[in-house]
C-alpha cells in the first residue's frame, strides 16, 4: 500500500473514531437508548455486551441470584441482572420498583398485590419455581410434640399437624404442660417463631395457612369473617411472640445459630434449609429436622416484569435447563418442563425427610388480595 493510501485509511480511521466520542458524549454517562428499561449496556469479562437488568426479590432467593452459575447463565443471554432485596408484601409500596426491570415477590398473593397498585406498568408475570412453607425444629421438640399428637412422622417425613398445633396455642399451654416434656422442658409457649406479618411473605404466608385451618379447612372470602378472625384468633400467633425480625432470613439465621433448643418451632421455606444441606460448608447439624405443615402452603416465586429485559429473566427462569438445575440446587422445585430438577438434586445429594413431588394431598389456598389486607390492617393496628 503506498504513502497516500495509508494516509488515507488513517484518516478515515480518526473521522470514526471522533464519530463514536462525539456520540458518547452526546449520549453521556449511564444513557439509556431504544426503550423504556431501566436496563443498560455493560460488558462481561469476555467483552460481550451485556445488558445491565435491574430486579428487586425477596431476601429468601437473593444466593440464588448472586450464584457465579446462575450469573453466568444470565451472561449468556447477555443479561447482567443485579438485584436488591426487601419484602415482598412491602414491594407494592416500595418508591419507584416499576422503574425495575422486574420484581419479584415470594407468593401469588404478594404479587397480586404489587399488580393492582403498579399494573399499569406491568408487561407479564411468570411463576418459573416455589417453595412449600415448613418448620426448622429438632428430634427433641419432634418427641415430644408427637407423643401430644401434634406431630407424626410418615415415610420418613416429618409434618405438623396445624389443627392441633393451633388448638395449643389458643389454650396458652407451654411445652412443660406436655406429657414428655423431659426432653424440651422449656416454660415458654408452644409457638411458631416467624417473621414480621407487616412486611414478610412467610408470615403472610402462615398468616393464610392459619386462617384455612380455623376456618373449617376453607379460605374466608368475607372481609368481615376476615377482620373477626384476624381479632380473635389470629392476631396472637403474631403479637405474643414480641419482636419479630422483618426478613425469612433472620429467624432462619437464628435458629442456625442458636439451634433448636433455643428456638424449637422456627417458620422458614423449604427453600433455606434444602439450600443449606446442598451447599459446603452446611450448618445444619445432626440433630435439626425440617417438618411440614399439614396441610402445607406453596409459596410461588412470582417474576413481575416491568421491561422487556425483565421478559427476558422470566424466559431464563422458566425455560433454561442449566438455570433450573442451579434453582433447584438452592432449594426451589421448579415449574413446567424442568421440575425433574428437585428431586434430582436431592437424590444425587442422597439428602432425606423431604416430601416427594406429588405427595402433597392437602395444601391450604391463600385468600384474595383484598381479604388478605384487611386481616393485616387488622393485625397492624393491634400491634
Amino acid at each position: 500500500m503506498g504513502s497516500r493510501a495509508k494516509t488515507l485509511v488513517a484518516g478515515v480511521v480518526l473521522i470514526l473514531a471522533a464519530v463514536v466520542v462525539a456520540g458518547a458524549i452526546a449520549l453521556g454517562p449511564g444513557a439509556e437508548a431504544g426503550g423504556e428499561s431501566a436496563a443498560h449496556d455493560a460488558s462481561d469479562a469476555q467483552g460481550q455486551q451485556l445488558t445491565v437488568v435491574h430486579g428487586v426479590i425477596g431476601s429468601e432467593k437473593e444466593s440464588l441470584f448472586s450464584d457465579p452459575e446462575a450469573q453466568a447463565i444470565f451472561n449468556s443471554y447477555g443479561l447482567d441482572v443485579q438485584v436488591t432485596t426487601s419484602g415482598s408484601w412491602a414491594m407494592a409500596e416500595r418508591a419507584g420498583i416499576e422503574e425495575s426491570d422486574f420484581a419479584s415477590p415470594s407468593s401469588e398473593i404478594s404479587a397480586a398485590h404489587l399488580v393492582d397498585v403498579h399494573g399499569g406498568a406491568v408487561l407479564s408475570t411468570t411463576r418459573p419455581f416455589y417453595s412449600p412453607l415448613a418448620v426448622a425444629t429438632g428430634d427433641a421438640v419432634l418427641s415430644v410434640l408427637e407423643q401430644n399428637g401434634i406431630a407424626e412422622r410418615r415415610d420418613g417425613v416429618w409434618y405438623l399437624d396445624m389443627a392441633a398445633y393451633l388448638d395449643a396455642v389458643a389454650n396458652g399451654r407451654r411445652w412443660t404442660d406436655l406429657a414428655g416434656s423431659d426432653a424440651y422442658p422449656s416454660s415458654r409457649n408452644v409457638m411458631i417463631t416467624t417473621t414480621d406479618v407487616r412486611s414478610s411473605n412467610s408470615a403472610l404466608m402462615y398468616l393464610s395457612l392459619s386462617s384455612y385451618v380455623l376456618n373449617g379447612y376453607a379460605v374466608i372470602t368475607s372481609e368481615d369473617a376476615a377482620r373477626q378472625q384476624a381479632t380473635d384468633s389470629l392476631a396472637r400467633l403474631f403479637l405474643d411472640q414480641g419482636y419479630s425480625q422483618s426478613s425469612s432470613s433472620g429467624p432462619w439465621e437464628s435458629f442456625l445459630s442458636k439451634g433448636p433448643m433455643n428456638q424449637p418451632l422456627t417458620l422458614i421455606y423449604e427453600s433455606q434449609y434444602l439450600e443449606a444441606q446442598m451447599n459446603e460448608p452446611s450448618r445444619v447439624t445432626s440433630s435439626m429436622r425440617i417438618c411440614y405443615p399439614a396441610p402445607t402452603i406453596f409459596s410461588d416465586h412470582v417474576v413481575v416484569a416491568f421491561s422487556e429485559a425483565g421478559q427476558k429473566v422470566q424466559d431464563v427462569l422458566e425455560n433454561d435447563p442449566d438455570m433450573a438445575r442451579v434453582i433447584a440446587r438452592h432449594g426451589f422445585r421448579v415449574n413446567g418442563a424442568n421440575s425433574a430438577a428437585f428431586s434430582e438434586q436431592v437424590g444425587a445429594a442422597g439428602l432425606a425427610g423431604y416430601a416427594a413431588d406429588g405427595t402433597f394431598i392437602d395444601a391450604a389456598q391463600a385468600p384474595s388480595y383484598e381479604v388478605a389486607d384487611v386481616m393485616l390492617q387488622t393485625i397492624e393496628a393491634l400491634y
